[in-house]
């Protein structure tokens, strides 16, 4: 299946229309009746799509924090998380892979 076509359910028009009405992630779930796990796909897909980060309030992991994005060119940091690890847009960084983390150092 082609890329962005594999959920009958994926309107990024409308999900875009209710994220910029500030609407959470239980009434955008509502809304446009599908998952959690589903919103979280759509989401990435119109990240992709419009290359930028949106932020849904309640889209968050059971332990409160919130999922990275993660895409073929790596990953997407919201600016609220940029904003907690001391990095700004555009900063270098180098990437450290150990077995258990990944870290990133500024340049």
């Amino acid at each position: 299946m082609p890329y962005g076509h594999y959920s009958h359910k994926y309107k990024p028009d409308k999900l875009r229309k209710l994220i910029q009405e500030g609407k959470t992630a239980n009434e955008i779930i509502e809304e446009l009746a599908i998952s959690p796990w589903s919103l979280k796909e759509h989401l990435l897909m119109l990240q992709q799509r419009d290359k930028r980060t949106y932020e849904i309030e309640g889209l968050y992991d059971r332990d409160g924090e919130k999922r990275l994005s993660y895409v073929n060119e790596g990953v997407i940091f919201s600016p609220e998380m940029l904003r907690q690890t001391g990095f700004d847009a555009g900063d270098e960084f180098e990437m450290i892979v150990e077995p258990d983390r990944i870290i990133l150092k500024k340049l």
